[in-house]
């Protein structure tokens, strides 16, 4: 076998093991622009209602959110005052 043709199936194999790890990535998570308009207003009202529900994920998202605002204490402070004016806490569950 010659040295291109070993390089072919070498190439052959790496591309066909990419593509179903390229196909994953378009299930979860942000897809960029395949994203369609209905897909962006799901994710965010569950986006919005994990805020409402989760403490866990809005401790989480207010420390990512809030955390690197650190020049500008009032500016921190308005972010995480921001989560309570926007997205209140509710008792509902999942």
């Amino acid at each position: 076998m010659s040295k291109y043709m070993r390089l072919l199936r070498t190439v052959a194999f790496i591309a066909l093991m990419a593509g179903p790890a390229a196909a994953q990535g378009m299930h979860f998570g942000y897809n960029g622009p395949w994203e369609t308009p209905e897909q962006n207003i799901y994710r965010s009202a569950r986006y919005d209602h994990r805020l409402q529900v989760s403490p866990g994920f809005r401790a989480y998202r207010m420390r990512k959110e809030c955390n690197p605002i650190d020049f500008v204490p009032s500016l921190r402070q308005d972010c995480l005052a921001s989560f309570d004016r926007y997205e209140p806490v509710t008792a509902a569950g999942y």
